[in-house]
């Protein structure tokens, strides 16, 4: 059944009067209308047929503006494309794609704006983005792409709502606004820096310390090698006992001793409840960049061990081997870590798994002067003669006190991005619109922030 005039034109009003769409003057709109009017007024006051011809002849593009910006918004569709994470303060590229599904019909002067918003209470510094793509001209049955760039803002979660369509076409009077429903999430990863000598140095001492030493770790914590003949001083349990059977001859199992030392980052966000500084807030900043920057180096290798943790009210660890993995579950929980004026290091060192606690480098990251035997005396799982024996194996670092100016460096300002990607997710599609092969030209226009 073919669709009536009246029908057709009874839902372009609806479209048109959408609570969706807003309508409003712009400035030029403004001094044509006003200009109108005069013409107007002296038409009708000197009764000059000449001048009312005009200003009706006039009125044609208010009333176009009115009905052409609209018929051009109806059916086009914008779509974004963005990453899943970026590093703060380091470039943000977001590609916003416009398909004009009409046929004959052209779509001029679009303008898509966009909001990134914190996604609740965030860091201190975290800010709302408005990215924006202009997009000059998109034929019918074709698309165009413009790539938002800019700088990421400060570590946190962030969420998109809606995109606003945006245009004055055809003749600048009139602003017309059509909101289109996007939502999306970007995850902003604290600034990582570059680790200096002296870090490079301490760590690898500490290996090569835990590699002259010997431990008796348990099978779960060795990695299996094989099996050889029994030499004398080996323990019975690791006989194995059928192959000794079948070869009649005693075999034992060989495990291959980790020759990387395992690493604990542990974090003390601590900031005054009131009254706290610019320069304690930047100490907290600065304490998290560096404990990112060491979650990033370490899992780039494998072969050992990662812990995260960090004080509050109730102490967090995320702990696991060195993996990508890993690495982006660290740097997740380190975006949205907010400074807290509660919890203590002790505290933490009782959540931390005991084969951690026995065998790992514990890095210890504060915003305050800690006292460990005081730290000790907290923890219920330490002692006197327990602290005593890991303290070899810590290394206390307070930001407040520019500790870490010898340990990493921020030459590139407040953050840099990471030299090489840290995964292998696919990159954009070159369509832009996650569509392979969809028809149309695909153009790539940058637009800076």
């Amino acid at each position: 059944m073919a669709r009536s005039p009246i029908g057709r034109l009874a839902r372009a009003a609806s479209a048109a009067l959408r609570p969706s769409q807003t309508l409003r003057w712009t400035a030029e709109g403004v001094g044509y209308i006003a200009v109108w009017l005069i013409l107007l007024g002296t038409g009708l006051y000197q009764q000059i047929n000449l001048v009312l011809l005009i200003a009706g002849l006039a009125a044609g593009p208010i009333v176009g503006s009115i009905f052409v910006s609209a018929a051009v918004l109806r059916g086009l569709r914008v779509t974004r494309r963005g990453p899943p994470y970026v590093f703060a303060e380091s470039p943000l590229v977001i590609d916003y794609v416009l398909e004009n599904p009409h046929r004959w019909r052209e779509a001029l002067a679009m303008t898509a704006a966009d909001v990134l918003t914190p996604d609740g209470p965030g860091t201190p510094s975290a800010r709302e983005l408005y990215p924006k793509a202009f997009f000059p001209r998109v034929p019918g049955r074709d698309r165009l792409r413009i790539s938002w760039r800019g700088n990421a803002p400060a570590r946190g979660r962030y969420t998109f709502g809606t995109i606003e369509l945006v245009t004055r076409s055809p003749f600048g009077l009139l602003e017309r606004r059509v909101t289109i429903e996007s939502p999306g999430s970007l995850v902003v990863y604290p600034g990582v820096g570059t680790l200096t000598r002296r870090w490079r140095r301490v760590f690898r001492e500490a290996t090569e310390t835990r590699r002259g030493r010997r431990h008796d770790r348990s099978a779960q914590q060795q990695e299996y090698h094989g099996l050889r003949d029994y030499r004398p001083g080996d323990s019975p349990r690791w006989i194995h006992w059928r192959t000794s059977a079948r070869l009649g001859q005693p075999m034992v199992k060989e495990f291959e001793q980790q020759s990387d030392q395992d690493l604990a980052v542990l974090l003390d966000p601590w900031l005054p409840r009131s009254k706290a500084s610019a320069e304690q807030r930047e100490a907290v900043e600065r304490a998290i960049r560096f404990a990112a920057t060491v979650c990033l180096e370490t899992c780039r290798g494998s072969g050992r061990r990662l812990l995260l943790g960090w004080t509050g009210p109730s102490p967090a660890v995320r702990h696991g081997p060195a993996s990508i993995r890993l690495l982006h579950e660290l740097l997740e929980s380190l975006a949205v870590l907010r400074p807290t004026p509660e919890g203590h290091v002790g505290g933490l060192l009782d959540a931390l798994p005991a084969s951690m606690l026995r065998d790992a480098m514990l890095l210890i990251v504060t915003t305050r002067p800690i006292n460990l035997a005081e730290e000790y005396e907290r923890a219920a799982r330490l002692n006197e003669s327990t602290g005593l024996r890991i303290t070899g194996r810590i290394l206390t670092l307070d930001a407040s006190r520019g500790d870490l100016e010898d340990y990493i460096r921020f030459d590139g300002g407040p953050g840099l991005a990471p030299a090489g990607p840290i995964d292998d997710r696919p990159a954009l599609d070159p369509d832009g619109d996650g569509r392979p092969g969809a028809p149309g030209r695909d153009r790539r226009p940058e637009v800076p922030a």
